[in-house]
């Protein structure tokens, strides 16, 4: 038997199904699953759902790539890049001290 919801606009009873097909953002709860089950490289553990995900990094002090953002993972690559280049200051002061440390060895 089909059942009818009455459209808030046009207010006409329409199949139930064709008005949640329309909607971009459903105003029902949703599950999310993981697209796909894994073992963690951490304890070895089978991971297949967010609940066991969520405990298996709290217990290990881990996170995933998908706690971060996209600005993230832009200003790591320019860091790293940076690096690459020797223009950060990290890079300038650890080829200091790693000069410092070689006259140190070399005059014992």
């Amino acid at each position: 038997m089909p059942t009818y919801i009455l459209h808030p606009e046009t207010r006409k009873l329409v199949l139930k199904s064709e008005y949640y097909a329309q909607q971009d953002d459903p105003a029902a709860p949703s599950v999310m699953t993981l697209r796909e089950p894994f073992v963690s490289p951490v304890d070895g553990s089978y991971i297949d759902d967010f609940g066991k995900l969520r405990q298996h990094n709290k217990k290990h002090g881990v996170t995933d790539r998908r706690d971060y953002g996209e600005e993230y993972f832009a200003k790591k690559r320019d860091d790293l890049e940076n690096r690459r280049q020797n223009l950060d200051k990290t890079s300038k002061n650890e080829r200091i001290e790693a000069l410092k440390h070689a006259l140190d060895r070399a005059r014992r």
